[in-house]
């Protein structure tokens, strides 16, 4: 087990270490650093900046893949990152897995004037104390590799040194157990440290049971301008990354792909989907959401045991078992109980639900899935509708009114739309078209828009429309990204 053996070598050197350099020689080298750069408030963006921020990582090797760029320069990288937008540089300063050194983190904290973090396994005080002698401003804490009493003990210190730590979990389990050590800041990582196998929803997963005000990260596997835009999703703050960006021909043009997908790229949503063809088409072209009807009388609807047999026709459930990345799934539900909405929800193992009728805030904070919340678009008093829902809703939808509910193919005040999305994030619909998505994102400059019959043919939907419809949004986002909003 990689673990396993990473902490027996971790210890052993430690022994070593200890051997030449007293722990209360190391005490004074530590206390004569100057303050700490402040981590955590590097991670958390003010209002009008981009909120999704880099850690990038200077990584030679990794234990599962050998190595990586076993001659990279860590000063001239690290300076690479500064200047490409990153928010914070980790250091590994592992051996013998990982190619790291002490050498590289001092190195790279007196060549950039970001703050710095020491990637380790961390298991000791001492260790604690060394990372602020080498000059740390953060430094991991892995709960895998801790008990709970032994987090908090290195947690304390690290903050008595005046550090932050970024406290990795992999679990429901670890999460709590950070959480009640008292972590600001948590990572997620993907990445089984026992297997070292993937696990790219895990993020998603533990998303509901860490609080907003803490900040928190998402590690390993994030390679594409796709799996930032599904970081967004998910509300994470920053994104830590490593193997694609020491591995990146052009690194700075790496950095850019993944900043502009965490923050400029619109999320797209295909809606209504009733065939495995079409949502495979969906799945293939790129599509970020897949919106599946629950609501008996549109003429959209599925049973649950249908939508589960188009789900796997169409190979999205053995992707999904196979780790790969793939849509999240919403299910759309119009004034039904909410014992109805979590068992569908339950089964189908949907991700976010969106209600289209006349719940309440009160109800959508009920339910146990995130909320996307439809709210029609009748005028000016549609941005105050839109706030009531903002603390217990994930997103608010705008769509245009109508007798019934929702598929009206019809378009609604955009302006009144750009006025609601510079103030929260919202997801775009109403009528929506390959034809009129571009001037839409440039009028509204939505976080999300949601298509339906705008990509259907004679009522169904329309491969061509649906690739057209996608390809739409991902170039007119690069000229019109979404929208800044306050908070």
């Amino acid at each position: 087990m990689f673990l396993e053996r990473i902490l027996a070598r971790t210890r052993c050197d430690l022994e070593e270490r200890r051997r030449l350099l007293p722990l209360e020689r190391l005490r004074e080298l530590a206390a004569a650093q100057p303050p700490a750069r402040d981590f955590a408030a590097a991670l958390r963006p003010q209002a009008g900046e981009p909120g999704l921020r880099l850690i990038a990582e200077i990584k030679r090797a990794s234990p599962s893949k050998g190595p990586l760029a076993p001659d990279l320069d860590p000063v001239a990288l690290a300076r690479t990152y500064e200047a490409a937008g990153a928010a914070a540089i980790s250091v590994l300063t592992e051996p013998h897995f990982f190619l790291g050194a002490p050498e590289h983190l001092t190195a790279v904290k007196k060549a950039v004037s970001l703050p710095v973090l020491r990637k380790d396994f961390i298991v000791d005080e001492y260790q604690v104390y060394e990372a602020r002698a080498w000059g740390a401003d953060a430094l991991l804490l892995i709960c895998a590799a801790l008990t709970p009493q032994e987090l908090m003990r290195l947690l304390r210190l690290t903050r008595d040194l005046g550090m932050e730590a970024l406290v990795e979990v992999h679990s429901a389990a670890e999460t709590e157990m950070a959480l009640a050590a008292g972590a600001r800041v948590i990572g997620v990582n993907s990445r089984d440290l026992v297997t070292f196998n993937m696990n790219p929803f895990l993020i998603r997963e533990l998303r509901r049971l860490i609080p907003a005000d803490r900040i928190l990260v998402a590690e390993s596997g994030i390679h594409s301008e796709g799996d930032a835009r599904r970081l967004r999703r998910y509300d994470v703050h920053a994104m830590l990354v490593g193997e694609s960006l020491v591995k990146a021909g052009d690194v700075q043009a790496q950095i850019k792909r993944l900043l502009w997908g965490a923050n400029g790229g619109i999320q797209v949503k295909i809606c209504g989907l009733r065939s495995a063809e079409a949502l495979r088409t969906a799945i293939e072209s790129g599509a970020d959401l897949l919106g599946l009807m629950f609501y008996p009388r549109s003429k959209r609807y599925l049973e649950p045991s249908q939508a589960r047999r188009l789900l796997a026709e169409a190979g999205y459930l053995a992707l999904a078992e196979q780790g790969q990345v793939v849509p999240d799934l919403v299910g759309v539900f119009v004034n039904e109980e909410i014992s109805r909405i979590n068992e569908i929800a339950e089964e189908l193992d949907l991700h976010f639900v969106q209600l289209h009728g006349e719940e309440s805030p009160e109800l959508c904070a009920s339910l146990r899935h995130p909320v996307l919340k439809a709210v029609p678009v009748y005028g000016s008093a549609t941005q105050e509708e839109a706030r009531r829902y903002r603390a217990v809703a994930w997103r608010v939808l705008l769509d245009t009114p109508t007798a019934g509910y929702g598929g009206s193919g019809r378009t609604h005040d955009w302006e009144v739309a750009r006025t609601i999305a510079a103030e929260q994030p919202i997801i775009l619909a109403g009528g929506l078209t390959p034809a009129n998505v571009a001037e839409a994102i440039a009028t509204v400059r939505p976080w999300g828009v949601d298509v339906s019959s705008g990509v259907e043919s004679n009522g169904e939907k329309d491969a061509h429309k649906i690739r057209a419809f996608i390809e739409a949004v991902r170039q007119s986002s690069e000229q019109f990204p979404a929208a800044e909003t306050v908070g």
